[in-house]
């Protein structure tokens, strides 16, 4: 990588450390595009190359004449959430009456200038960032409740965030934290005015975005193409969001070749370059505590270097006082564009001369304002590329925008997140072209590493009496094994408690409706076996099902399945007295299962419901040792206002009249399930909890660590019986429980204590396991 001007030690910082400098990029915030122009050496003008972007057919807004008075040019640099602050010099220059005749741009400051020159006004530009959830903005996961039922149950247990890809024995990692999914379609729909202008020079205000070139280093200035993707490669964060694709060449964050690009606009034709330095500081020598903190520092340096240089080619600089607004910090984002304005108004006196007397102001400014808004387009064919694993039937099928129809952003989008809600794409985009008639193009990019995906967790509970549950696992996922989408699961857990899972999963038509699912299951756990509240035995079953299911998936909603299973369970006292029976039991029978699941987060949810049933026909004919039949069910439903959290949840089980065998009891007790009691303390063919609770979001993580702290409790009441006529309302238990949760990349994170009415009372420590509501909780165990 080449910086110009940058100490040797920087350039080979750089060179040996792209990997340190994306992370330490990440730590720092946003820093700082489609023909490409390359720095040529000396400081001459970058040379123009031709843009694989075809011309549009459609007539575009053509900017005016250059003005006979001198030109002025914007240079906006980076600086993440501190760029808001460019919305307010904006502002303040259109008070001013400043004209602004061509802009340039870096990362954050190629958002607003690109929207800016595309015809949108300061105002419009401060709402739409307004209504943008950031947090969201940058989890290019779609919104659970979108998702097919088959993606929900990859967060059926709790993985590292980390998706992995295993290729030739190698494990290969994703290009980005992010791919830019939800970026792009933003930028898309901001854009749409300028969707027929593939030149910049031809909006209404000349524009260029810089980005990075990734395999030499070089500077990249965008002046043809579409303009979102320009806005997107300019900001693509290395580590963080992966590379934007762009004529065959990687394109990252301009800021780490120039994040103030004052020469830029200068050879735009600029008389008069205007800079805005929103550059996040140093951090005074003693706060650096911490790796990361030395890291992001030396991002800093290798950033600031190129703007020294840049802000010394400026004719004014305007530097906001953004010191309390963190490149992170989007939530800030009116303190930053208030910011912006005090410092453009401290200038007001030198802005002053290049003021416009009114009447040309607002002439010229009609003239800016004046490309038309996006109007109504008819598509007449839809296409897809890109995909070779998928089959496009699989695609099509999934697809509500139709031919000849008026494109709809809103239904597109939804499109767009069907597809990406696979799980098979890095992107999907799209791109109108405009040649006999227009087509929409949609662009779906398989993932690199796939698709064959590694996931790992951490299981771990402590009731702090020393009873505990810890282990590893890992899952092995092999998708597209053929044209209608076969899929091969295994799920493996080591520690204390030990368990392998391992499905094949084979759709039955396109559409994935139907589905047969023949599945083997291998497991080794310790049960606590109760007196009263006296710990009598520890059990140890061990043993092994074979099953055959086939059910149909109900859309996003859920699934239904029946099968058959057998199998065999050893078990044997590990702790208690050589007294205790020993088990060896053949199993065997009919399963079924309906589950609806809509919940927005499958730990802490906002909104949403969750239903489960579960029916288990233990069968002689089918090879089980004894007759019987249980089911159960569970329910839940989460409300929220604001940060605020409400939530009910009614879980209960029975055994239809038959007589279950001791060893297939139910269990009641535990996190989440009378949690004044310990796991497993309650047991008995029947059993009921009904639970109401509150939580609320008291706080967020930094970066990746995690994205919420939530506070709350819960009370419940239930039991388990032995009878029918046991279950009655006054044989009720009553249980409260108050704790704290922390949605970490680790997987939830969990401190509760509960105490019931008979003065029983635990403490759980947890990570990776179970549900904030308690909704995951199992309630139906079958051998």
């Amino acid at each position: 990588m080449r910086i110009r001007g940058a100490h040797p030690l920087l350039r080979r910082t750089v060179a040996a450390g792209a990997l340190g400098a994306a992370l330490l990029a990440y730590w720092a915030g946003f820093s700082g595009g489609p023909v490409m122009a390359k720095e040529e050496p000396g400081g001459k003008p970058p040379a123009t190359l031709e843009s694989a972007a075809p011309a549009a057919a459609a007539p575009a807004f053509v900017a005016p004449p250059g003005p006979a008075r001198a030109r002025f040019g914007l240079a906006l640099s980076g600086g993440g959430a501190r760029g808001l602050a460019h919305i307010g010099v904006l502002k303040v220059l259109e008070e001013l009456r400043v004209p602004i005749d061509v802009i340039a741009g870096t990362s954050i400051g190629a958002v607003v200038g690109g929207l800016y020159a595309s015809g949108m006004s300061p105002d419009e530009i401060a709402r739409e960032m307004e209504r943008v959830d950031w947090i969201s903005l940058f989890d290019d996961r779609p919104p659970r409740p979108d998702l097919p039922y088959r993606r929900k149950q990859d967060d059926s247990s709790a993985f590292l965030d980390l998706e992995l890809g295993l290729k030739s024995g190698r494990i290969l990692l994703p290009r980005g934290l992010i791919a830019g999914q939800k970026i792009g379609f933003l930028f898309k729909s901001l854009t749409a005015r300028a969707a027929s202008i593939d030149d910049f020079d031809r909006l209404p205000i000349p524009f260029r975005a810089v980005a990075a070139d990734l395999a030499d280093g070089s500077m990249v200035v965008l002046s043809r193409g579409d303009l979102a993707e320009a806005l997107r490669a300019s900001m693509s964060l290395p580590g963080t969001l992966a590379p934007a694709d762009i004529d065959g060449r990687h394109l990252v964050d301009g800021g780490l070749v120039r994040n103030l690009p004052v020469d830029v606009a200068w050879n735009m034709g600029a008389d008069v370059v205007i800079a805005v330095d929103v550059t996040t500081p140093f951090d005074p020598v003693e706060s650096l505590k911490t790796v990361a903190d030395v890291t992001r520092q030396v991002a800093d340096m290798l950033t600031q270097d190129n703007v020294t240089e840049q802000t010394l080619r400026a004719d004014l600089l305007i530097r906001p006082d953004l010191g309390a607004v963190s490149a992170s910090n989007f939530a800030a984002g009116a303190e930053a564009l208030r910011r912006g304005e005090e410092a453009t108004r401290a200038q007001a006196g030198v802005l002053s001369r290049y003021s416009l007397p009114p009447d040309e102001y607002e002439a010229r400014l009609r003239e800016v304002r004046g490309a038309p808004a996006a109007v109504p387009t008819r598509i007449d064919s839809v296409r897809i590329e890109g995909a070779s694993r998928v089959d496009r039937r699989i695609l099509e099928g999934r697809i509500r925008t139709r031919p000849g129809a008026t494109l709809d952003l809103e239904l597109l989008q939804a499109d767009l997140s069907r597809l990406y809600g696979l799980g098979d794409f890095e992107k999907v985009d799209y791109r109108l072209s405009r040649t006999d008639g227009t087509d929409l193009l949609i662009h779906a990019e398989e993932k690199p590493w796939g698709p064959n995906y590694l996931r790992f967790g951490l299981t771990f509970v402590n009731d702090l009496e020393g009873d505990s549950d810890y282990g590893v696992r890992a899952r092995y996922t092999r998708t597209r094994m053929d044209a209608l989408g076969a899929e091969w699961r295994s799920d493996i857990k080591i520690g204390r408690n030990r368990s392998l899972f391992s499905e094949f999963h084979q759709p039955l038509d396109f559409s994935g409706a139907f589905f047969v699912a023949p599945s083997v299951s291998l497991f080794g756990q310790f049960v606590n076996l109760y007196d009263g509240d006296q710990r009598i035995a520890e059990y140890e079953p061990q043993g092994t099902t074979v099953a055959l299911d086939a059910g149909a998936e109900l859309d996003r909603y859920g699934e239904v399945r029946v099968g058959v299973v057998r199998g065999r369970v050893k078990a044997a006292a590990a702790v208690g007295t050589s007294s205790l029976p020993e088990f060896d039991i053949a199993t065997g029978g009919l399963t079924g299962r309906v589950v609806i699941d809509r919940l927005d987060n499958p730990y802490f949810p906002a909104q949403g419901r969750y239903g489960l049933v579960d029916l288990f026909l233990s069968r002689r004919s089918l090879g089980a040792d004894v007759s019987y039949d249980k089911m159960a069910g569970s329910f839940s439903q989460v409300f929220h206002r604001g940060r605020h959290r409400v939530y009910v949840a009614l879980d209960g089980g029975t055994n239809l009249g038959t007589e279950v065998p001791f060893y297939d009891d139910f269990l009641v007790g535990g996190f989440g399930s009378l949690s004044g009691f310990k796991e497993g303390q309650l047991r008995g063919p029947l059993f009921g909890v009904a639970r109401l609770g509150y939580y609320a979001r008291s706080g967020g993580l930094s970066g990746r660590f995690g994205r919420g702290v939530y506070l709350g409790g819960w009370v419940e009441a239930g039991n388990a019986w032995a009878t029918r006529s046991e279950a009655r309302l006054d044989n009720l238990i009553y249980s409260g429980t108050v704790g704290a949760g922390v949605d970490t990349f680790l997987g939830p994170a969990y401190l509760v204590y509960g105490r019931s009415d008979d003065g029983h009372d635990a403490f759980y420590l947890s990570l990776g396991r179970t549900s904030f509501t308690g909704t995951n909780a199992s309630v139906f165990r079958s051998y």
